[in-house]
């Protein structure tokens, strides 16, 4: 059993010691962990701080984030901000959700929230989001190989995830979430909620999770898992409620704050809709700040209940911000030699594979282009961090899908699909790095690219030497018949020096290769390159 606090690691990993703060920006609430990381991989928590600065309130009928609800957010990052510099902290993996990835100007505000604060937020994805809760709360349970249904009632949306502890066989993010639904259904929040209006957003529910419930309908799952603030408070409601009862009648309580039955949810339900708002805060174990969008949330988790036929559900205080640090952490870690993060490039396959991708000719090119950068890193004719070589890698991977666009013009192609697909454990950054990887691989980088201009000088500086490497490799490869077997950078006695090896005559990569001998010169601001092909075996893919 893996228990909360700890994540199981490889021995041999190498991480740095650092302190590092995780913030999570919902709909409803903002958060911020503070851990403490060691080179062996395992952490302690420093702090942790929430506030309910509902962004999202106002947002979702609307389309736009609203003023007051922005100004109240920077003021508590600002906060924040501070907490991390007395900490020490000196890496923030910061996250936006549904609120932000829902609003028009929601780009807008994380250009302000970084101006203001310094704190650079990604906005992401509603299915990246499921996968990352996934994570964090699959790694606080017990180990199995059945099915668990997680649920995680947020602010602006609900994920529904299927997976054991070794996989996740399902993720899905709906459009409902407490505060969305509140919004909706309880324009004057203050009064009880009729039996007749809890049914028509029940209804709603149903409804609008018809294609989520239509998905996860087939399998077979042996527990259900809630995972939000709304589903440990609707707990809490329940076993206070019981609590007062047992007390009453001289016996012991049933109801469980880490277990919710559907009884005692029925029951909250009721004691919550037969209340005014001011009423509702003075229920026993009420979350008073929650009262007035809990009953959306108790409505969401009831239709699932029904919906699935669970008669409880499993009550998990880890959440979004537990997976970003466990991903944080594998990602850093060291897998099977050779290999890369599994979910980012099974992502990144799949996407391939759907676009009908030439796979001897990519995986070709990707390792030809990884033979390049760590050879060029050798010379130290860049010092660009591992993380960057994995990208190049599936960069390698996906440079010609456009093709299944068209050939003309394919590596625009390219670039549109990944900007426009979703890649799971990937950042926005990420994504738009290997949009213009694969958009460049068959030009050199220039500012006569419209979307070129627009990525920030790092992002530039991080595309040349990247994007020359993918050229390369593709040129040498320009027949697909992978004639030539390797190819390295080294010192020459007159300077530097481009050696492939080839397993035969390969006229039309070597004249694609002297042509680019000239954006190899710009490219590492060098006087002198040469070329040299030597005859060798070819060597297994």
């Amino acid at each position: 059993m893996r228990m909360p606090g700890s994540i199981t690691v490889d021995p041999r990993a190498v991480l740095e010691e650092k302190t590092i703060a995780i913030m999570d920006l919902g709909s409803n609430s903002l958060r911020l962990m503070l851990a403490h990381i060691k080179p062996d991989g395992s952490y302690a928590i420093l702090n942790q701080v929430k506030h309910m600065v509902r962004l999202g309130e106002g947002s979702f009928q609307h389309g736009r984030l609203r003023e007051e609800s922005m100004a109240r957010t920077i003021a508590v990052l600002r906060g924040m901000a501070s907490m991390c510099e007395v900490y020490g902290v000196s890496e923030t993996i910061a996250v936006a959700t549904a609120a932000v990835r829902d609003a028009s100007n929601g780009e807008e505000f994380l250009a302000r929230v970084k101006d203001k604060t310094g704190l650079a937020f990604t906005a992401i994805s509603g299915q990246e989001e499921a996968r990352l809760i996934y994570l964090g709360v699959s790694s606080g349970l017990e180990h199995t190989t059945s099915l668990r249904l997680f649920i995680d009632i947020g602010g602006g949306s609900t994920e529904l995830i299927v997976g054991s502890s070794d996989e996740c066989r399902n993720l899905d993010s709906m459009k409902l979430g407490c505060v969305r639904l509140s919004n909706l259904f309880f324009d004057d929040g203050e009064k009880p909620v009729s039996p007749k209006r809890y049914a028509a957003l029940q209804n709603y529910i149903r409804n609008s999770a018809l294609h989520s419930f239509q998905r996860i309908a087939d399998f077979t799952l042996t527990e259900a898992v809630g995972s939000s603030g709304t589903a440990q408070n609707l707990a809490e409601i329940s076993a206070a409620l019981d609590e007062a009862d047992a007390l009453r009648q001289g016996r012991k309580p049933v109801e469980r704050r880490d277990l919710l039955s559907y009884a005692g949810l029925c029951r909250v339900v009721r004691e919550l809709c037969s209340r005014t708002l001011k009423e509702r805060k003075a229920l026993p174990g009420i979350n008073a700040n929650r009262a007035d969008v809990i009953i959306a949330g108790a409505a969401i988790l009831q239709t699932i209940m029904e919906d699935q036929g669970f008669d409880s559900v499993r009550i998990s205080n880890r959440n979004l911000q537990n997976g970003l640090l466990v991903d944080y952490i594998t990602r850093r870690r060291p897998h099977k030699e050779g290999s890369f993060h599994p979910v980012r490039k099974e992502s990144v396959l799949h996407l391939a594979r759907k676009c009908g991708y030439e796979e001897r000719h990519s995986r070709h090119v990707a390792r030809l282009a990884l033979d390049l950068f760590d050879s060029a890193r050798a010379l130290g004719l860049h010092a660009l961090s591992p993380d960057l070589r994995e990208l190049l890698h599936y960069a390698g991977l996906l440079h010609d899908i456009g093709i299944f666009i068209s050939f003309s013009r394919h590596n625009v192609h390219s670039h549109y699909l990944i900007r426009n697909t979703e890649l799971l454990g990937f950042t926005a950054r990420e994504v738009e790095l290997l949009a213009a990887l694969a958009y460049f691989h068959r030009k050199r980088p220039t500012r006569k690219t419209p979307f070129y201009t627009e990525l920030d000088d790092d992002m530039r500086a991080e595309v040349r030497p990247l994007s020359l490497f993918l050229l390369l490799a593709e040129r040498m490869d320009k027949s697909h018949r992978q004639i030539i077997r390797a190819a390295r950078f080294v010192q020459g006695d007159d300077g530097l020096l481009l050696r492939v090896n080839a397993a035969d005559d390969c006229p039309i990569e070597m004249e694609q290769l002297r042509h680019s001998l000239k954006n190899i010169r710009k490219v590492f601001a060098t006087r002198e390159i040469a070329l040299e092909c030597r005859r060798e075996e070819s060597r297994p893919d």
